[in-house]
């Protein structure tokens, strides 16, 4: 292969590198579109969470025989209209009327008689029809003549004054009311009597014992006048006549009072609901259709106007919208890095939407399961709703991204499943308790078998909490009821591990994120690719092995990930398992590179990272590493043999250019990829060390970091000055305990030569 073959494929090489890190860039780019995945969020989430309505079911008149069956796909709650005004009426009519007693009338009327009697002792003079009007006029009380006349041949006597005033008295405390007939509807109940000086009241039940003020008053006058020895036989019936006239009721209905307090009572009445579970049949076809069917269908269908369907789902996106940024705000304090923080936003958003498809889809189940049991009571869907997986969202973000965003997706998935669900309280605190401790129980999860400790886990929570809620509703009558549910939680704990065990390498491989679950499968040293290369390239493996120990600890002293950063140091290297006796750690004897060109060498050495990228997808290595493999040398100079092909340097070819012997790269991109580069400098060079001591320890380093610096290699990570000391002062450690001193052993010189 000539030159120009070498550098063309090294330019090929170069492409594939830049374009592989082109496409991680776009998806971790499209990850970090916070306005575009907060939109999705309150979008999508709104349209998940509002809850369905009602199809469109036929709508028939009372009285109508039904063409088809009508039955329901949903559970559905509708106000119930007449049931509610019948209640209400109830309300109403159990109010009892107000009537208001006025003890002053009596007084008044005492008065006018006393006037009437004074008068006429005065002026007995003129005929009756003169005594009448001037009677009236002084007792302000209509009088006639005939009753003037009896008056003044009795001669106004103080007995018949007394008399008359007494039985005005007994009258009026026995009660004189307007209308006696209306008072007697409310015989079986009583009413309510108000005092109106004192405005107080009690409810009287002998409304019997209230005279009637119209046209019966006067013979019941004249019946207590006639028990009465100083009244004449011929005095009673005109006397009767003038004081039933006179008599105003003291016993008033108060139609306003009593309509308010009518209207009050109506109006604290709850509407009343009907629910109609999944799949009640309304009506069967030939069957005639009730006047409450008919209202039924009727209040369905208005329940599909838009404005029924806009209102709940625009709550709803307002609901989502301030989730959303309490996810933003927590996200950039959690997060190591603004751009960290938005690309986890949009991983928390896919799944945020994947849990609640999940949530929906096994609510849906759970109707089907509820509508196709006709046994009573295993046909209610709330039998079955503990079993939803509510365990399964907070497992995936704590294995993810840790616990404090699994125990947070676990309050914000509580809520939107309460709205799901129609809002009620105790499916929050059900999902919640759920959450929560699948969050706690995937802690330190490190294999994926553990996932069935984690659902029996969840499944033991989920028991006690559905017992918990049951004490609290006081819902525990029915055992059997009770134990269905019980089960029902059980099996939702164990679906839930069972799914998140299922979509975590999806989510892996959608948002890029890698979990402790998957690097520590991947530390395997049996696994075939770390096997292959203990076997075929050893000085690699062992390189890789040490380079471990470096970046472990550099990733411990500057808060990065140091499982990430130890596995990444297995896999880095892969790639010298195509030439690996092309790499001096691996050479037993002849070096190959003494019979190529510098240029050619160094398109060998550099090669070995394409073809880590290529044997990474060939065994299907997560992101994470590829982005290991493939930046773990930056574009940094292949110094010996740019030094070799500067010595070769011919005039006539021109100036050797020092991009022929970079790396393809990219540079890293993040803190454990910028450790990985300088761990695998250090490493290397610290094998070069002849008497390492402590100063010529601290000095190599600060050289290699020296030099990754001016080569501008860490410029696109996140490393600052303070972390690059930290690790500097880590690599150091490591560095001094690998060359520690041992004693020698007695009886053996093992740095005596052999004598030939």
């Amino acid at each position: 292969m000539t030159d120009t073959d070498a550098t063309k494929v090294r330019t090929t090489a170069a492409r594939l590198a830049v374009r592989r890190g082109e496409f991680v860039q776009l998806r971790r780019r499209l990850l970090a579109k916070t306005w575009w995945w907060y939109a999705c969020f309150v979008v999508v989430g709104a349209l998940i969470v509002v809850p369905g309505r009602s199809s469109r079911l036929p709508t028939f008149a009372a009285g109508e025989i039904a063409p088809t069956d009508v039955v329901m796909d949903r559970d559905v709650v509708l106000p119930d209209a007449e049931s509610t005004e019948e209640k209400r009426r109830r309300a109403s009519f159990e109010v009892l009327p107000v009537y208001v007693y006025d003890p002053a009338v009596v007084t008044v009327l005492l008065g006018k008689l006393d006037r009437v009697f004074q008068e006429g002792r005065r002026q007995t003079g003129g005929d009756a029809i003169d005594v009448a009007q001037r009677l009236s006029e002084v007792g302000s009380l209509v009088i006639q003549p005939r009753e003037a006349e009896v008056l003044r041949s009795a001669g106004f006597p103080e007995e018949l004054q007394g008399v008359l005033r007494e039985v005005v008295q007994r009258l009026y405390r026995q009660g004189v009311v307007s209308d006696r007939m209306e008072l007697l509807h409310s015989a079986e109940r009583g009413v309510t009597l108000r005092t109106l000086d004192r405005n107080d009241e009690r409810v009287e039940l002998d409304v019997y014992r209230f005279l009637d003020g119209g046209s019966s008053l006067a013979e019941v006058v004249e019946q207590r006048l006639a028990a009465e020895p100083a009244v004449q036989r011929s005095w009673r019936a005109p006397l009767g006549t003038a004081l039933a006239r006179a008599m105003v009721p003291n016993v008033v209905l108060d139609r306003g009072e009593t309509l308010a307090r009518r209207l009050k009572a109506a109006s604290s009445v709850e509407e009343v609901s009907v629910r109609l579970p999944r799949g009640k049949v309304l009506v069967r076809r030939g069957d005639e259709v009730t006047a409450q069917t008919a209202r039924l269908l009727t209040a369905l269908a208005e329940r599909n106007t838009s404005t029924q369907t806009f209102l709940p789902a625009a709550g709803a996106a307002v609901l989502l919208g301030l989730l959303a940024g309490a996810w933003q705000f927590f996200l950039r304090r959690q997060s190591p890095s603004p751009e960290e923080a938005r690309a986890r936003f949009g991983a928390i958003v896919i799944l945020t939407v994947l849990v609640l498809l999940l949530e929906r889809g096994f609510a849906f189940l759970a109707g089907g399961v509820a509508a196709s049991v006709m046994r009573d009571p295993f046909g209610h869907v709330e039998i079955y709703l503990p079993a939803l997986p509510h365990g399964a969202g907070p497992i995936l973000a704590s294995l993810m991204f840790g616990l404090p965003v699994g125990v947070l997706f676990a309050v914000v998935q509580s809520a939107l499943v309460a709205l799901l669900l129609g809002g009620e309280v105790s499916v929050a605190v059900y999902a919640v308790m759920a959450g929560i401790a699948a969050a706690f129980a995937s802690q330190r999860l490190k294999e994926r078998y553990v996932l069935a400790r984690v659902g029996a886990l969840v499944a033991g929570v989920n028991a006690v909490a559905v017992v918990g809620l049951a004490l609290w509703h006081g819902r525990i009558a029915d055992g059997q009821v009770l134990g269905a549910q019980v089960v029902a939680g059980a099996l939702g704990g164990v679906v839930a591990a069972a799914l998140a065990s299922f979509l975590l390498p999806v989510l892996e491989s959608l948002t890029g994120n890698i979990t402790d679950i998957r690097l520590l499968e991947l530390s395997n040293p049996n696994l075939p690719l770390l096997r292959r290369l203990s076997l075929e390239a050893p000085g690699t493996f062992q390189h890789s092995l040490a380079m471990a120990n470096f970046a472990e600890a550099a990733a411990e002293a500057i808060g990065a990930n140091p499982l990430l950063a130890r596995v990444c140091c297995y896999y880095h290297d892969i790639g010298k398992l195509a030439k690996p006796e092309y790499f001096v750690e691996n050479q037993r004897n002849e070096n190959p590179h003494d019979h190529l060109t510098p240029w050619m060498s160094a398109l060998v050495v550099s090669n070995h990272v394409k073809a880590g990228l290529e044997l990474a997808r060939e065994f299907k290595l997560p992101e994470a590493i590829r982005g290991a493999i493939a930046t773990h040398h930056g574009t940094k100079l292949i110094r010996y043999f740019y030094s070799r092909a500067k010595e070769k340097e011919d005039p006539d070819r021109g100036e050797v250019q020092e991009t022929e012997f970079r790396y393809p790269g990219p540079r890293p991109r993040s803190k454990e990829m910028g450790i990985l580069l300088l761990a695998d400098a250090v490493e290397a060079a610290s094998r070069t060390l002849q008497d390492a001591t402590p100063g010529r320890i601290q000095s190599m380093i600060d050289q290699v970091i020296k030099n990754v610096l001016e080569d501008e290699q860490l410029d696109d990570c996140e490393l600052t000055l303070k972390d690059i000391e930290k690790i500097g002062a880590a690599f150091f450690w490591v560095v001094s305990n690998a060359f520690h001193h041992r004693i020698d052993y007695p009886g053996f010189d093992f740095n005596r030569k052999r004598r030939a």
